[in-house]
């Protein structure tokens, strides 16, 4: 009983140790990455009046 134990969760590890790196970098290359030709989106700083305070929205 102690001998089949040992056996069967040496395998499973070893289908562990196997599986899970795998699935993760099969993850990894399917994921979609974003294009690069993306043009950049300029963030500006918000509108204020003349006396330098922001403006009420």
């Amino acid at each position: 009983m102690k001998r089949a134990h040992r056996t069967a969760h040496a395998r499973i590890w070893t289908i562990l140790g196997i599986l899970l790196p795998l699935a993760f970098f099969t993850v990894l290359a399917l994921r979609q990455t974003p294009p690069a030709d993306r043009p950049a989106i300029l963030i500006e700083a918000p509108a204020s009046d003349a006396n330098g305070t922001e403006a009420a929205q």
